[in-house]
């Protein structure tokens, strides 16, 4: 048995059995989620190019059916429905399958096997017969199945891709006088004030975005679980197209801006805000192939 990535396998079994395995580089829960849940199955278990299933339903549970309807370019439609025998997650399924019309009736296993983050997915299909087990591989069953997977593995990529996202939203820095640190950013700096509310048991959120981020601070004091001493933030980068016309702006404004330091190409600006918490302004000058369309650098390590 196989476990490269991307290759399906396929092997008869007995006299009426197929067996297929695919490893998929996604984690065994999210694989079984996959297989089973009406939100995702629509996106991945198609035909061929243009068919879409504008019906899933999906009663997960022993006894529980299941019916797809796909539906082609041109309006026809073809629907498989079954009933689930065992439902055991995120291990394993045992399900009969129907197709309708000519097309066998059939007995499914679905396994599904924790390789690390990786997950091996192995499918056992048992005809009604030989003659029909033989009929349903000649048909194709084979390249269906591979290709069926390849778009598995896509969607199953997009889903954990998804999961890794982040986006960094706010940063806490602590003051001793919110009024105080509240002038200085907004009045000196020039970040836009976003919240500044009590919520009730003295708590105080002031939340504010310099001018351009898509990234916010919030000033506290005493905020339940934010425990860092007022002045001990260090370094939080502040990224500029032109540092030296950002550091007479902020002396004009009264702020005790540092001199620019060139660190290998890299442009810094220190100043620190009235607790001693510490800012830089940052300067990256564009590199060939470096794409900056906004005329803002690119943030590093300083």
């Amino acid at each position: 048995m196989s476990d490269e990535l991307g290759v399906t396998g396929f092997e008869l079994e007995g006299e009426d059995g197929v067996c297929i395995t695919r490893v998929v580089a996604a984690p065994r829960d999210l694989v079984f989620h996959v297989h089973t849940s009406p939100r995702h199955l629509p996106n991945w278990l198609l035909g061929p190019p243009g068919w879409t299933m504008p019906v899933c339903e999906v009663d997960l549970r022993p006894g529980g059916a299941y019916r797809y309807v796909y539906r082609a370019a041109d309006g026809a439609e073809m629907t498989i429905t079954g009933t689930f025998e065992e439902v055991d997650p995120p291990g394993r399924l045992v399900s009969t399958e129907a197709w309708g019309g000519d097309w066998p009736a059939t007995r499914n296993t679905v396994t599904f096997t924790d390789l690390g983050g990786r997950t091996r997915i192995t499918t056992r299909v048992r005809y009604a017969s030989p003659a029909a087990r033989d009929a349903a591989v000649h048909s194709g069953m084979r390249e269906g199945m591979d290709a069926g997977y390849g778009g598995l593995d896509a969607y199953l990529a997009e889903q954990v891709g998804g999961a890794l996202t982040m986006r960094l939203e706010l940063v806490p820095v602590p003051v001793k006088d919110v009024d105080a640190a509240l002038a200085f950013y907004a009045n000196r700096l020039g970040f836009t004030v976003d919240h500044d509310v009590r919520p009730g048991d003295g708590a105080r959120v002031t939340q504010l975005t310099p001018p351009g981020s898509a990234c916010s601070i919030v000033l506290y004091k005493d905020l339940p679980g934010l425990d860092l001493p007022p002045g001990t933030l260090r370094g939080l980068h502040l990224v500029v197209g032109d540092v030296r016309r950002a550091r007479a702006a902020l002396l004009a404004r009264g702020v005790d801006a540092g001199e620019v330091q060139d660190l290998g190409g890299i442009l810094y600006v220190s100043f620190a805000d009235p607790d001693g918490n510490t800012w830089l302004l940052q300067e990256i000058p564009p590199a060939p192939g470096r794409p900056d369309d906004d005329g803002v650098g690119r943030t590093v390590a300083g």
